[in-house]
């Protein structure tokens, strides 16, 4: 019970920090540098085989080749966390970047001049490159909530360049702050570093060799390349040693710990393609494949991710430390004998390595042995990320919900350009609506859809809500402003993408809801159907989409061809808010969409029998023309006793519920519910 009760604290924590704004920016960031790590390993790894350095011609360049591009990587850091951590801070993604690149290069050392000369010092940005984004964005977002600060209100100009000039301040303050502020902090740090290294000048051999195995994957697990940092950070002493004759630690590390690279990631692939159901990381683990025989392993540490992953941070941690405790004790005993001192290269594939290292099968059995183990504490942890971290569709969702206000500020330039003969007033609605969206977050709630009778849960509508920054939750009040300028479909987008990552943790948990939606009948139409089939292929006859009388009318035929198409893919469609304006009975005779939504306005206010007659023979004509019926509006009892009479099984109100967070909404459906 103690257990159950730490892991479920562990599972909320693990969310959070899975969540994070720092922590999504990092995941992206080192993502979009994936073909970089991946072509520079082999292009070093197809120098080493074939010696192309050597061979004279034009490629004597290559023997620096991984010292050079590996310098950069601080400097590669830096732009692509800055990009990302600048989108999800709702700042401008060119404009972040440079103002950090350009307080990175003057203030930490990293770039240097002597004479004509530009000197690169990457020890100087291996740290920077996570903390200077960080400090200099967050500083940023701070000083652009000023409103003295601005210099440009509204005004007649555009929104793109009313932002811009609008930087000019804070971005002076920042820079200003950080030039003062980081030689304190970097003298902090040397004196610091300095300090460990003299305190430990006497270092023993297991000492040396559980420092480099902790701090490397630490520096990993942080989204440092951790080796590389390592071996930049720490005296030579630390780096460069024989772990017994004949054996550097360059050697032991790359043949009897790190199976498919950091983290020994073979035991992790394996436990990838043993553990049921496991999609995403059978996905990733399918990639990383080709690249952790030659001991390469960015793939599996940036994508699934392992980077601030708290799920793997005890297994990335403890299996290389169990290899190099079982490995270092068989060859101090005796029982593995090595039979080279030559340096094998880090690329060498397991198996081959440990046959070049020892000349035997003991060699070879050690480091299958050592796999399996490694599979072993891999498993549960592998399962645990499963079943409750953040990943795939659901991670790319959670960056989403808070980029709507960007994306519909990069086309709002677009919207000012065509329409720059509009009133102010129509201007300032779309600022109004770009602000609302980027200080506060989308989210989709469900109103349940209840049973009159039983009081049972249906179904439910999925409905859009902003979260504002105060933490009030308000209806989507926006939309008619981006209707107007074009610019639903980012909206609709969003809807899709969160109703098929919420149908998806609705099915984790053993449920399968009937989910209804809206989203622009325009959009719809010119080609949204294709995404919604896309989309919900894999939850048949579970979504309905809603479809306005309105469709019917402006363009029939084009509106029954969509609706057969839904219903040939399994999707269901209902005609939303029947009896508003446009309806005519005529129309129910041609209409092919699976459900009708009776419109709140024919429900009775007060004791009037006739919209309780019309209401009752309404209800019983769809019934016999085939129609499932939702009574709209349900919102007291009077209401509620309509319904029943009338014999309609799906109705939705406020008498039953308002719309509601996933969570509480899912928790309806559990036999508690």
């Amino acid at each position: 019970m103690l257990f159950s009760k730490i892991f479920h604290q562990f599972n909320q924590s693990a969310v959070k920090v899975s969540s994070n704004t720092v922590i999504l920016s990092l995941r992206e960031g080192y993502i979009a540098l994936i073909p970089f790590f991946i072509v520079a390993s082999v292009i070093t790894l197809l120098n080493q085989w074939f010696n192309l350095a050597d061979k004279g011609g034009d490629h004597a360049y290559l023997n620096n080749f991984n010292q050079m591009i590996w310098a950069l990587l601080p400097l590669i850091t830096l732009i692509s966390f800055s990009y990302y951590l600048s989108k999800n801070l709702r700042l401008h993604t060119i404009a972040g970047p440079i103002l950090v690149l350009t307080c990175f290069s003057v203030s930490t050392g990293y770039i240097t001049t002597e004479g004509a000369k530009v000197l690169v010092n990457n020890r100087s940005g291996v740290l920077y490159s996570i903390l200077m984004p960080i400090f200099c964005c967050y500083l940023l977002k701070y000083f652009s909530s000023f409103n003295g600060l601005k210099i440009v209100g509204i005004s007649t100009i555009s929104l793109f360049l009313r932002k811009h000039l609008n930087l000019i301040f804070p971005y002076l303050l920042v820079s200003i702050i950080t030039l003062m502020l980081i030689p304190f902090i970097s003298n902090i740090g040397d004196t610091s570093l300095t300090y460990v290294v003299d305190s430990n000048h006497q270092a023993s051999l297991f000492d040396k060799l559980t420092l480099q195995m902790i701090s490397a994957h630490l520096l990993w697990f942080v989204g440092i390349h951790g080796d590389n940092a390592y071996h930049i950070l720490a005296p030579i002493a630390y780096t460069n040693y024989d772990v017994f004759d004949g054996l550097s630690s360059y050697n032991f590390f790359s043949i009897f710990v790190l199976f498919g690279g950091t983290g020994c990631l073979w035991g992790l692939i394996i436990a990838c393609f043993i553990i049921k159901d496991a999609e995403h990381e059978k996905r990733i683990a399918r990639i990383s494949m080709p690249l952790a025989v030659f001991n390469i392993s960015e793939v599996m540490v940036y994508a699934l991710p392992i980077v601030f992953n708290p799920y793997f941070l005890v297994p990335f941690l403890l299996t290389p430390i169990l290899n190099g405790l079982i490995s270092f004790s068989l060859i101090d005993s005796g029982l593995l004998i090595l039979n080279t001192s030559e340096q094998i290269p880090w690329f060498t594939p397991v198996i081959l390595s440990g046959w070049m290292a020892t000349h035997s099968w003991t060699g070879v059995a050690l480091q299958i042995g050592l796999i399996l183990l490694n599979v072993i504490v891999y498993l549960p942890f592998v399962l645990a990320n499963k079943r409750h971290n953040i990943t795939g569709k659901a991670l790319d969702m959670l960056v989403k919900r808070y980029s709507a206000g960007e994306g519909i500020e990069g086309q709002s330039e677009h919207s000012f350009a065509r329409s720059h003969s509009l009133s102010q007033i129509e201007q300032y609605s779309l600022k109004s609506v770009t602000d609302a969206l980027n200080t506060g977050a989308l989210s989709l709630y469900y109103q349940p859809k209840i049973d009159p009778k039983t009081h049972k849960v249906v179904g439910f509508e999925a409905l859009l809500r902003l979260i504002q920054a105060d933490g009030k939750v308000v209806g989507p009040w926006f939309l008619e402003t981006l209707e107007q300028h074009k610019l639903m479909h980012i909206i609709d987008d969003f809807v899709i993408d969160q109703l098929e990552v919420d149908l998806s943790n609705f099915a984790a948990q053993g449920f399968k809801p009937n989910i209804s939606f809206n989203i622009s009948p325009q959009n719809l139409l010119a080609g949204g159907y294709k995404r919604v089939v896309n989309a919900f292929a894999r939850f048949p006859n579970q979504v309905e989409v809603e479809i306005l009388e309105s469709s019917y009318i402006e363009d029939f035929e084009a509106t029954v061809k969509l609706v057969d198409y839904l219903n040939s893919h399994n999707i269901k469609c209902a005609m939303d808010d029947f009896g508003t304006g446009y309806s005519c009975l005529s129309v129910l005779s041609k209409l092919n969409v699976n459900t009708i939504k009776l419109d709140r306005s024919l429900l009775p206010n007060g004791d009037n029998q006739k919209s309780v007659v019309l209401y009752q023979h309404l209800a019983k004509i769809c019934e016999e023309l085939g129609f499932n019926i939702v009574a709209e509006g349900v919102e007291n009892e009077l209401h509620e006793s309509v319904v029943k009479k009338a014999q309609i099984q799906s109705a939705q109100g406020f008498l039953y519920n308002k719309a509601l967070p996933f969570n509480v909404a899912m928790a309806l459906l559990s036999p508690k519910g």
